[in-house]
């Protein structure tokens, strides 16, 4: 494999990277998509020198993705927990229709 292959590799990998963050990170809070992430395993050649700075940038992008990504979810738990002490307006196992003609 060539260099210019090897970089071409990495460039590749680091865009889809640095694009998943941004989607996180860009969303309204509470709205991030994770679904459209994919699994994805690293090149089989190590990481050119020259990308390294870039790599470390990427890096920085995905830690911050994953703080918001935990905000959001200890947001949304805290939000469900609230709905979740609202007294319902009837008991569950109480009828929910009454025959007034029988």
């Amino acid at each position: 494999m060539s260099a210019d292959d090897v970089t071409a590799e990495w460039t590749e990998l680091l865009d889809r990277l640095e694009l998943d963050a941004d989607r996180i990170l860009t969303a309204t809070p509470g709205t991030a998509d994770t679904a459209v992430i994919e699994p994805w395993t690293p090149p089989s050649t190590p990481l050119p020198v020259h990308l390294a700075d870039r790599a470390r940038r990427v890096v920085e992008r995905q830690r911050l993705a994953m703080e918001r990504a935990r905000t959001d979810l200890d947001d949304l738990r805290q939000h469900l927990g609230a709905v979740d002490r609202i007294p319902g307006t009837r008991r569950p196992d109480a009828p929910a229709f009454l025959d007034v003609d029988g």
